[in-house]
């Protein structure tokens, strides 16, 4: 009994552990986490661990990283070896707001 308390002590830890407020990685993104949380110097593996894999990459020559959000809209990443810009696309990729 005292092994099962332990475990889900143990587990519950490590749950919450990985759920901390750094991390925006969900289902769903919205337009303020990445207002608020994207950085111009942000590595692609940092953007990733803060938002997650982008749903697809539509570049030619450089990358274009997109996210979904929830109101079915996007953010679309430009990234070379850093970020080119970021901007906040409609749904049918007209051009909202430049974050940077």
């Amino acid at each position: 009994m005292i092994h099962k308390i332990i475990l889900s002590t143990f587990l519950l830890v490590a749950f919450y552990s990985c759920t901390n407020e750094n991390n925006l990685i969900k289902r769903e993104l919205t337009y303020s986490d990445f207002k608020d949380n994207l950085k111009i110097d942000m590595t692609y593996d940092s953007i990733v661990a803060k938002f997650g894999e982008p749903l697809k990459d539509i570049g030619s020559g450089i990358h274009i990283y997109v996210y979904q959000l929830t109101d079915a809209t996007e953010i679309w990443i430009g990234y070379t070896d850093k970020i080119l810009y970021a901007r906040h696309m409609d749904k049918n990729g007209q051009l909202l707001e430049s974050i940077f």
